[in-house]
């Protein structure tokens, strides 16, 4: 495909509006008798609801007839009858190319069939042109599993033009990947994380290397996992990096931050999102928190089909500054991460920014331990660098404490472990930040 626009590579980026809900609402009619006869899974729900996809019209009938699933779903169903695809394809579809899984940060990794091509490829490849990489350019990609490395960024690299350079996703490989900057000189830096950013760190103190040197050629860097922390910000910035941050929209499309950097863009050609008040299942107000809901209008292999992201999430569907028209939307955590301390319900990122303003513990790995739905005390295990230790473990527990007690106006209990053992507990590119006991 030829691009159309020097910073876009589809003309669909850039869509007004009415025109983009009627594609949306053309490709949902479509892509739903298909996912009705070709999706066991999806048949059996709407069975259920005693809804065919003859009793949809619009997309208001969508929303009021079709019915929500999520991951559990996907694997009890996968359990019951002993499906790898978990329902959602058949494993004989001749379509069907690839079988992956999710990471399983927050269970165990759910069912994912893939053709050759997904929607995916096409969000990616958007984003490799946006961010300036032109055909020719190298491409450096560090791989998080081949569940969704490797296998999955193919097709897009090859369609953008890059030559990519793979690695795995580890820092201890880091030697090797500067090695490849300083080499190849590349102008996408595919996929970074928290955890390589924190072996660049340690990486940068012992060489005394120059960030900003090294990484002059490149015109951008993904960043996935979790969401960079403020003092990560800080710290890539001081070194140069332009960060596009990723993240997957309901496992249907990636959805990536643009040049504006105010919220994921979902690509509403590909897929159609809504924002769903995690109760009562009725849409909010764009600027409402919410539960982000997605169903792939655009892969008729995968049937997600109104899937439950678990992301609490704001809507911004106004122009963007970068000029596209799709929505995009901000994170504040996952629904099944909130714990109730006494009442008050407490997210992952409302204890980062404490974490990370102690010298020993910057890294900001800890984890919520949740032993019950509700607790009077807030238990949470803080990772520390004993290089780092000013006083006893003891001191710095005290602080902890303090400060999140301050923080949070809930009682805190602290545990310290070593950041590597906490580093262990997860996929490379992050861990799971709630753990039940």
């Amino acid at each position: 495909m030829t691009p159309v626009y020097p910073d876009y590579f589809s003309p669909q980026e850039t869509l007004p509006r009415p025109q983009l809900l009627e594609l949306q609402e053309a490709r949902l009619m479509a892509t739903l008798e298909y996912n009705y006869q070709a999706s066991p899974i999806f048949n059996s729900l709407c069975r259920k609801a005693g809804v065919k996809p003859a009793d949809i019209n619009s997309l208001g009938d969508f929303a009021e007839k079709i019915p929500l699933f999520d991951k559990d779903d996907i694997r009890a169903y996968r359990d019951r009858h002993n499906d790898p695809c978990g329902g959602l394809i058949r494993l004989d579809d001749p379509r069907l190319t690839t079988l992956l899984s999710t990471s399983g940060t927050t269970g165990d990794p759910t069912p994912m069939p893939m053709r050759h091509r997904y929607s995916s490829d096409e969000a990616y490849v958007r984003t490799f042109w946006h961010m300036g990489g032109r055909p020719g350019d190298y491409l450096v990609m560090p791989v998080f599993t081949f569940r969704g490395g490797a296998a999955n960024g193919i097709s897009c690299q090859k369609e953008a033009g890059l030559t990519p350079i793979y690695f795995n996703h580890d820092p201890a490989e880091l030697p090797r990947i500067i090695e490849a900057i300083k080499r190849y000189r590349p102008t996408v830096f595919g996929l970074i994380s928290a955890p390589l950013l924190l072996g660049l760190e340690k990486h940068l103190e012992k060489t005394g290397e120059n960030a900003r040197e090294l990484f002059s050629c490149f015109k951008g860097f993904i960043h996935g996992g979790e969401q960079p922390s403020p003092r990560m910000k800080a710290l890539t910035q001081a070194w140069g990096m332009t960060m596009y941050e990723t993240c997957a929209a309901g496992d249907v499309v990636s959805a990536t931050t643009c040049r504006a950097h105010d919220g994921f863009h979902v690509w509403e050609d590909l897929a159609y999102a809504e924002c769903l008040d995690p109760v009562t299942d009725q849409p909010v107000a764009d600027g409402q928190m919410g539960e982000l809901v997605v169903t792939n209008i655009n892969d008729p292999l995968l049937a997600m089909v109104r899937f439950r992201t678990d992301d609490l999430v704001t809507v911004n569907r106004e122009p963007c500054a970068c000029g596209r028209t799709h929505m995009r939307f901000h994170i504040h955590g996952r629904k099944s991460d909130q714990t109730v301390v006494c009442g008050k319900a407490i997210l992952p990122r409302d204890i980062r920014l404490v974490v990370e303003e102690q010298r020993e513990t910057a890294a900001g790995l800890y984890q919520i331990i949740k032993t019950a739905s509700e607790m009077d005390t807030l238990a949470v295990r803080v990772g520390y660098n004993p290089d780092k230790l000013g006083g006893s473990t003891t001191q710095l527990i005290g602080a902890l404490e303090e400060a999140l007690r301050a923080a949070l106006d809930v009682p805190v209990r602290v545990e310290l472990t070593l950041d590597d053992e906490l580093l262990k507990l997860g996929p490379p590119h992050k861990i799971p930040r709630v753990t039940k006991q």
